[in-house]
């Protein structure tokens, strides 16, 4: 419920903004998109909302998807379509992130860890959510929440 609050807060906000003329929709977008750890999170998402709600399987499932998905949405939050490998790594600490793959979302919103750094800076990774955020944790919560445990 809280998610689905969320979000029609969201649009309420946005639609006014727009409509007032005040903060441009692309600037909304590239804000929440404004790293490879939340565009990765984000993308993921856009996966599940058109696949039933399941997460990738796998790296190259999501990676065919991104490689199919419409060239300007992608260049909209900040994504080469002919790079898409480039997504796939952390501006932080250069390596691959690790995904959890095939986790489920849901219409309602889903607040699911699905994008992990693999090193991090100086003892602490980012983490990409399916709502739309991203924070940096200790290695204790990295642990549960790469495990699936909240």
């Amino acid at each position: 419920m809280f998610q689905r609050s969320r979000l029609f807060l969201c649009l309420i906000l946005l639609g006014g903004a727009v409509g007032c003329g005040g903060v441009d929709p692309k600037d909304l977008l590239a804000e929440a998109n404004s790293n490879n750890i939340e565009r990765m999170a984000n993308l993921y998402n856009v996966f599940q909302s058109r696949h039933n709600w399941r997460g990738p399987k796998s790296e190259a499932e999501l990676k065919a998807f991104l490689n199919n998905w419409n060239p300007r949405k992608l260049e909209n939050i900040g994504v080469d379509p002919n790079a898409i490998d480039e997504l796939f790594i952390s501006g932080r600490d250069g390596e691959p992130f690790k995904v959890r793959y095939g986790v489920p979302g849901n219409i309602m919103g889903s607040d699911a860890p699905v994008v992990f750094e693999a090193t991090g800076v100086d003892g602490k990774r980012m983490v990409g959510f399916l709502n739309m955020t991203s924070r940096e944790v200790e290695a204790d919560e990295y642990e549960r929440l790469w495990a699936g445990r909240s």
